[in-house]
């Protein structure tokens, strides 16, 4: 089942964004009724089609776990099916502006680190993505510019930019004698991915993590807490 990260969630909710504090059961897609998530381009889904969808709260909604990686620990994972595209989403303005937006019928919500955690190992759940250079092919987080890290629930967050418009996201375990991925995500102008499993780390893919991880710098949420009626981000 294919697993996307929308760009954003619908926010014609009836809810004052500006108030002091949000309930997390206000502001989720509730099972069973529809919800709408805008894509860029690369996304192409299927009326019909049955997938993963992985929500965030407001602030990281906006601007990305990074700017608040607390709220990693109130994303959640949900199964959708696609009803439709919606027609003239790209003629929207604003943040929508050249975005597509789809409708789905909500079918089921988890909270996405549990659901992380409780995966199977997968040798070959995912692979780092490669990128050709003048010097031969590399993974691209061997070419990361700018890296950040945080601690989120007994998980390490980490992100970074790459040349090309590159960026890049994990979520890690850390025993302090293996590293396993349990979360990928890479984005570039032409493409797209994020994968979900339970993968330890070995080879070229150890070593660049290791290194990301070594020049990472730390990370803290941009806003205060704002959010009632989840878990408590450690």
């Amino acid at each position: 089942m294919n697993t996307y990260l929308p760009l954003f969630w619908a926010t014609d909710l009836g809810i004052d964004y500006g108030a002091p504090t949000l309930y997390l059961r206000d502001l989720l897609p509730a099972v069973g009724q529809n919800t709408l998530a805008a894509f860029d381009w690369q996304a192409h889904l299927t009326p019909g089609e049955t997938l993963q969808l992985i929500w965030c709260p407001p602030v990281s909604d906006l601007n990305g776990w990074s700017e608040q990686p607390s709220e990693i620990a109130l994303s959640h994972l949900l199964r959708a099916r696609v009803i439709r595209a919606l027609p003239g989403a790209a003629n929207a303005h604003g943040m929508l502006h050249g975005k597509y937006r789809y409708e789905f019928e909500v079918l089921a919500c988890e909270a996405l680190l549990p659901v992380l955690r409780a995966l199977p190992p997968v040798p070959d759940a995912w692979h780092l993505p490669q990128v050709g250079t003048a010097r031969g092919t590399r993974l691209s987080w061997d070419e990361v510019r700018v890296c950040g890290r945080a601690e989120v629930a007994g998980l390490i967050y980490l992100t970074a930019s790459a040349p090309h418009e590159t960026y890049m996201e994990m979520l890690l375990e850390d025993d302090g004698e293996q590293l396993t991925g349990l979360f990928s995500l890479h984005m570039d102008p032409g493409s797209s991915t994020c994968d979900l499993g339970r993968k330890r780390l070995a080879g070229d893919e150890l070593r660049a993590i290791r290194h990301a991880l070594d020049i990472a710098r730390p990370l803290k949420d941009t806003q205060a807490a704002y959010i009632a009626g989840g878990p408590v981000p450690e």
